[in-house]
């Protein structure tokens, strides 16, 4: 009975330290500073390709980002100095359609010039060949690689370059519409996600050719996907950015705001957000599930 009552008297004493101990405190955040943010992947492609400008909001700002207007915004083809002028669509979204698929070619370097008033921001990205594509098939499958619900999975048959160093980017659009979850950033280097690049040339691992939806897909609906060869840099940042969509747990860190690759030339101490990657793309075809 000693036991019961000694129990019971340090477990409401605990509760009442513990509930004593809260407080509210309130943090001086100082004033938020609105970030130029600059989005383009171009690819080389006869797409229309985009550039998305923006200015970067509070953390604790529930609104949404707002388009940025610039002077001028284009990409300069190192090779032979031509400029590739992207037209202003509004709420910062610029286009550019190219007269066909060699405007831009593989193994040239291009640079990022967006001009506004004084300001001048550039980057630089060299456009890397794409992979090629076997085939892409689905199977039905009484569950999932990766636990999920029974149902049709789609397989990607590719493989890496011959060579090492080589960085990738999928994507997978379900009835047209690109599928991502909070944190699902697909990425490899060589044919696996590790550097050690003993898979050079070989087909891309489970992980990443079966790996592509948690979800299986029903039938009448169909399946694509896209392969985009990055660069080294690309692939850094998307995998910072990966890390911190799944920044949670015991062990996770504030939020902060992922280095870019482009600067401001007149202005170093003038940071930017976003970043520049020339990629070299190639689609599989779309895929009908019966």
């Amino acid at each position: 009975m000693r036991k019961y009552i000694f129990r019971l008297t340090f477990a409401l004493s605990s509760a009442f330290f513990l509930s004593a101990c809260e407080d509210s405190i309130d943090l001086d955040l100082g004033v938020p500073v609105d970030q130029i943010v600059i989005d383009a992947v171009i690819n080389q492609t006869s797409d229309t390709q985009f550039i998305k400008i923006t200015k970067s909001i509070a953390y604790l700002d529930n609104g949404t980002y707002k388009g940025y207007e610039m002077d001028t915004v284009g990409v300069l083809d190192t090779s032979n100095f031509v400029f590739h002028q992207f037209t202003y669509k509004g709420n910062g979204v610029y286009y550019f359609v190219p007269s066909s698929p060699d405007v831009f070619k593989f193994g040239s370097t291009y640079q990022l010039i967006a001009k506004d008033g004084a300001d001048t921001y550039f980057s630089q990205s060299t456009l890397n060949s794409p992979t090629s594509i076997d085939s892409f098939t689905y199977s039905y499958k009484e569950r999932g690689s990766f636990g999920g619900p029974k149902g049709n999975y789609i397989t990607l048959w590719a493989k890496d370059k011959i060579g090492k160093g080589d960085f990738y980017w999928f994507k997978l659009f379900r009835n047209d519409s690109l599928q991502a979850k909070a944190g699902d950033i697909l990425i490899a280097q060589d044919n696996s996600t590790t550097a050690d690049g003993r898979g050079d040339g070989d087909l891309f691992i489970v992980p990443i050719r079966d790996n592509f939806t948690s979800r299986p897909f029903k039938p009448g609906e169909t399946a694509r996907v896209e392969i985009l060869s990055i660069t080294p840099e690309m692939y850094y940042y998307l995998n910072l950015i990966s890390t911190q969509l799944n920044n949670s747990g015991l062990f996770a860190v504030p939020p902060s705001n992922i280095p870019s690759n482009i600067v401001c030339l007149n202005d170093q101490k003038k940071k930017v957000l976003g970043f520049f990657c020339m990629t070299g793309k190639v689609s599989t075809q779309k895929l009908l599930i019966n």
